[in-house]
């Protein structure tokens, strides 16, 4: 029979902690271009945070579900190839569980019950403990033994049982003495194990034994039935010799008689971190997997964990650890595709990176799929026609290229779209600030920076009604100065920019307002200026600001 494929590995293809429209639909397209081109994983789409009003319009616009939200990379415990777990019975015998852990080549094993809820754990040292404290003992009067066990594991038969007994219950007696002193030996109660010998067994029967266990698989006498069913004596079959029998139904004793009870379990989303101390402080070097209703999942040892255990990403629209989601560095990341600077992400092993200072990420998405000349679905291509817009303003940006416009047109072309007429509804569904604090304005599209030691958040809005802004102004200073301390900004700043305005941007700042007055040439008075022609954060205000940090 041939062995089943293995299951593809699943890749995050995430954008940055600030979802914008060219982030979360270059992460669509991208997985959309890797789904077709990389058969070695699923590529999934996702993203780091939640959508803004604008992502939200152009996804419902074009039927597209939202991307699952990544919260962090850091590996979990679903992360593992965890296989169907081998697991016992709490009414499996001891003598069962030897024999399964024998067969399979295991240690240890989880205890169920008939709803596969976990009870409990149990390993080899349970069985040896077991083994030891049974040596010599044979009194089975405090831990009764199940009928229904004992025959399943000694192969056994009941050949009367007119006392309808469910357990074997007393001490454990071999008749192998003389009659006299067996007689004189024997309790009320007993257990007798015996052969052949049918004066014996009646004699046994007769003195009160609870049970007579026949051995050898030897006949057993009309009488003898005769005499046990009126005295209500159990009467077993074993197939197996005096000294194998004893052993045997010592070995009846249930597995839950010697596991280790309730214990602690882990959760497919456990962090592996966690994990792998839960193993190390365990007396059985495992964890259990359940879930919330303690149903078993999985089975995770020591051998499970010798190999790194790390999600694998693919970056878009970014490539700086403060803009990254959270537990990045744990992650293994495969590609980078991006439109910014060179930002401060390493890796561990040479990836491919692909990054164009084009004015949007889409714009490189949708140049790779032209020159793979794979088919773009009409939504996909709405969509990355939507980041490209987005993210140039209406391809009226500093940033835009040619490339910008060219790409834009075709991706149009093929969503049936006229660029104009949705660059309106697109700009309108960006531009909403109504019913908006101060602190949702300046997070919708907000990042942190770290240029020549100074640490900057540089948030960036498109109004337009200038009135509206206006009216604002104070409440977003005090929003940037409450972020500027509890962040440990050097400079908060937000830029304010009306797309149908000449000559209205502006930058509202707190801190080190030096910083904006020595790179544009302006006086910042009460937390304001304005910096005509600064439209874009990535193309004019960072590296004008870069430019003074690096001289100063």
């Amino acid at each position: 029979m041939p062995a089943p494929p293995e299951r593809k590995k699943s890749v995050h293809v995430i954008g940055h902690t600030t979802p914008d429209t060219d982030s979360v639909c270059s992460a669509i397209g991208y997985a959309h271009f890797k789904n077709l081109t990389d058969e070695r994983y699923i590529f999934t789409p996702a993203r780091a945070g939640h959508i803004n009003e604008e992502t939200k319009f152009v996804l419902d616009r074009f039927e597209v579900a939202v991307p699952v939200e990544v919260e962090s990379l850091s590996p979990s415990v679903s992360d593992l190839e965890m296989h169907r777990p081998i697991t016992a019975h709490e009414r499996d015998s001891v003598h069962a569980l030897a024999r399964l852990m024998r067969d399979k080549g295991v240690r240890t094993l989880p205890v169920v019950d008939d709803s596969h809820r976990v009870l409990g754990i149990v390993g080899l040292r349970d069985i040896a403990q077991f083994n030891t404290a049974s040596a010599g003992m044979m009194d089975l009067s405090e831990t009764p033994i199940s009928l229904d066990i004992f025959l399943k594991t000694v192969d056994g038969r009941v050949v009367a049982n007119s006392g309808k007994d469910e357990s074997i219950k007393g001490g454990v007696l071999v008749a192998s003495m003389q009659r006299a002193t067996l007689l004189g030996t024997m309790r009320e109660g007993d257990i007798i194990v015996a052969g052949d010998r049918q004066e014996v067994q009646l004699d046994c029967i007769h003195a009160g034994c609870s049970a007579l266990i026949v051995t050898d698989a030897s006949p057993v006498s009309p009488e003898v039935v005769r005499v046990a069913e009126e005295k209500e004596v159990l009467v077993v079959s074993s197939p197996h010799p005096a000294f194998a029998t004893v052993q045997l139904l010592l070995m009846s004793e249930p597995v839950s008689s010697i596991m280790a009870p309730k214990p602690a379990t882990v959760g497919l989303f456990t962090p592996i971190a966690e994990l792998r101390k839960r193993v190390l402080d365990s007396d059985y070097r495992s964890a259990v997997v359940a879930d919330s209703d303690d149903r078993l999942i999985g089975f995770v040892t020591r051998t499970d964990l010798l190999d790194p255990v790390r999600k694998r990403a693919i970056l878009v629209d970014h490539n700086e650890i403060s803009l990254a989601v959270d537990g990045i560095e744990e992650a293994e990341i495969l590609e980078i595709i991006d439109h910014h600077r060179v930002g401060d992400i390493s890796t561990a092993a040479p990836i491919y990176v692909l990054t164009d200072p084009l004015g949007s990420t889409c714009t490189i998405v949708a140049r790779e799929m032209f020159l793979y000349q794979i088919n773009i679905p009409a939504e996909i291509a709405a969509l990355l026609l939507s980041g490209i817009l987005s993210d140039t303003l209406n391809l009226t940006l500093s940033t835009t290229t040619d490339r910008d416009r060219e790409f834009a047109g075709r991706l149009a072309e093929l969503a049936g779209i006229k660029i104009e007429e949705y660059s309106r509804e697109l700009l309108h569904a960006s531009i909403n600030i109504e019913n908006k604090t101060a602190a949702e304005l300046v997070a919708a599209d907000f990042r942190t920076v770290n240029l020549s030691g100074k640490k900057l958040g540089i948030g960036q809005m498109m109004v337009l009604d200038c009135e509206d802004i206006e009216l604002r102004e104070g409440e977003i200073l005090e929003e940037l100065e409450r972020l500027r301390k509890a962040k440990g900004y050097d400079l908060a700043v937000m830029l304010v920019t009306n797309p149908l305005v000449a000559a209205f941007e502006r930058v509202l700042a707190a801190g080190e307002t030096w910083i904006i007055e020595k790179a544009f040439n302006c006086e910042v008075k009460d937390g304001l200026c304005r910096v005509p022609g600064v439209m874009s954060r990535k193309r004019d205000f960072i590296p004008a600001v870069g430019k003074v940090l690096g001289t100063a």
